[in-house]
């Protein structure tokens, strides 16, 4: 998942399934945003707590991770985006026992272990995992800049076709980029993640390090619903921003 990972799960995101150019309809939309006091501003979904260990001992790897990754030791998180993934498996246990784990993955080897901040089941139900002011390992370059959600599914195609997980992951993300001010074009999927404005990587054998989940195509439906669900408030709903990569 990330930051360095793979452990079993790949890597992540959810979103409709949309012909191109076909505009979402009423029944693969997201309910609409709530008015409240004259605002416009995305009500919260609903959020199961299972809050993996992490004290100071996780907390200190990650700021060493940090500090060799991106030139600061902190494990705090300011969220500048939000990176999608799917776990490659239809076991939410395995992935909780993953993430609680804090083992050196398998595909990097470093520690702390991989996780991300929420979880969505096939269901619908979305877990938080982690605090939002922790950083999780779950993209290399991004860690210290993005929010990851994580999808129980075996591709983009599986996750985008469940129209309980697919509304539960639109939902969620626009709630986060109401909360943190987060652009919609900064709401990629791991396979995007070269590309993004906030890229930074000082470990050279990870600099072009990525998975491939959560394609081009499928973001690009994932963010035209995201937009519809973030109409009328103050979000920015422009196209991402991004940057040429030399990998």
């Amino acid at each position: 998942m990330k930051g360095s990972r793979r452990l079993g799960l790949g890597a992540v995101a959810a979103a409709v399934i949309l012909a191109p150019g076909m505009a979402p309809t009423p029944s693969d939309a997201p309910a609409a945003p709530v008015t409240q006091t004259a605002t416009r501003a995305v009500l919260r979904p609903p959020i199961q707590q299972r809050l993996i260990p992490f004290g100071a001992t996780r907390r200190r790897q990650m700021a060493h991770y940090s500090q060799l990754h991106y030139g600061t030791a902190s494990w705090r998180l300011h969220p500048r985006g939000i990176v999608e993934h799917y776990t490659a498996t239809r076991s939410l246990r395995s992935v909780f026992a993953t993430f609680r784990s804090n083992a050196p993955d398998p595909e990097l080897g470093q520690l702390p272990g991989v996780c991300a901040h929420f979880v969505v089941d096939r269901d619908g139900t979305i877990y938080q995992v982690v605090p939002l002011w922790v950083r999780c390992r779950h993209t290399v370059g991004l860690n210290h800049r993005t929010i990851g959600i994580e999808h129980v599914g075996l591709s983009d195609e599986d996750v985008m076709g469940n129209r309980r997980q697919r509304v539960a992951s639109i939902r969620l993300s626009a709630w986060l980029a109401d909360r943190f001010d987060i652009a919609s074009g900064d709401v990629i999927g791991h396979h995007e993640s070269l590309h993004s404005r906030f890229r930074h990587e000082l470990y050279a054998p990870w600099r072009c390090q990525t998975h491939g989940d959560f394609r081009r195509v499928t973001m690009d439906r994932y963010r035209a619903l995201l937009n519809a669900q973030l109409a009328g408030t103050d979000a920015d709903t422009g196209p991402p921003d991004w940057r040429p990569s030399s990998c």
